[in-house]
């Protein structure tokens, strides 16, 4: 009689440790159904979203450049006010704000996020949350555009040293968009060089009228994960091409 009362105790234990989550060697088919919450319906959502996103690779890596050589196309002559006739990503593409939605604040280091455009690879962004800043954005607001925007270059990590690049975070995928609109998904490889990616349509161009003012929107979707540091860096970002 005690064994029974024994394996009968034993099997309602069981039977109430399942059920609060414990693992059992057969695990029941049946799906319980539990009302969706708004985090769940939104993150739902926003993956149909990028399911329309064209997923990019970059069309080549660059070897690091120094600020003189960073992205300049000649334009066929010499301006009084340009000394060595070229026009620089900056000319084509004038930025007028950089807003991030974090950056990582240290005693006598600068991350701020108008470090991505300034053609200087010994300064850099730095997200500032916790953990690896997946869902941090950048906007670039653009004002008096001339180019078509076909592309962009991307200097993916901490450029200050080669130990720097591998002990912090570097992005993996990054999400484009323009003027809130999801465009692109890039896959960025891990590679210390500018990653350099390409479309076919120009998204300033509509109805044949270029459109010289524009915001740009980049989402860090997943990371490379750091040797020693969760943050994720960007050190550069250029907008391709200049005519």
């Amino acid at each position: 009689m005690k064994k029974v009362f024994f394996y009968l105790v034993c099997f309602v234990a069981s039977v109430v440790f399942s059920a609060c989550g414990g693992t059992t060697s057969n695990k029941s088919a049946q799906t319980i159904q539990t009302p969706a919450s708004n985090e769940a319906i939104a993150s739902q959502n926003e993956a149909s979203s990028d399911a329309e996103v064209t997923v990019l690779d970059p069309v080549r890596v660059d070897e690091i450049l120094t600020a003189q050589q960073l992205g300049k196309t000649y334009d066929g002559e010499d301006a009084e006010d340009d000394e060595d006739g070229y026009d620089g990503p900056q000319d084509c593409y004038p930025v007028s704000k950089i807003s991030a939605s974090s950056r990582l604040t240290q005693q006598g280091c600068v991350n701020d996020e108008k470090n991505l455009y300034d053609e200087d690879y010994q300064t850099s962004w730095v997200e500032g949350v916790d953990g690896y800043g997946i869902g941090e954005k950048i906007t670039f607001t653009l004002n008096d555009v001339t180019a078509g925007f076909t592309g962009i270059e991307i200097a993916n990590g901490n450029y200050a040293s080669e130990a720097s690049w591998a002990n912090y975070s570097r992005v993996k995928k990054l999400k484009i968009s323009f003027n809130g609109e999801p465009k692109f998904v890039l896959n960025l490889k891990d590679e210390m060089g500018n990653q350099v990616f390409r479309w076919d349509t120009e998204l300033n161009v509509k109805d044949d009228e270029l459109i010289s003012d524009f915001n740009v929107t980049l989402e860090i979707l997943d990371v490379y994960k750091g040797d020693l540091y969760d943050n994720t860096v960007i050190s550069e970002v250029l907008f391709l091409d200049c005519y």
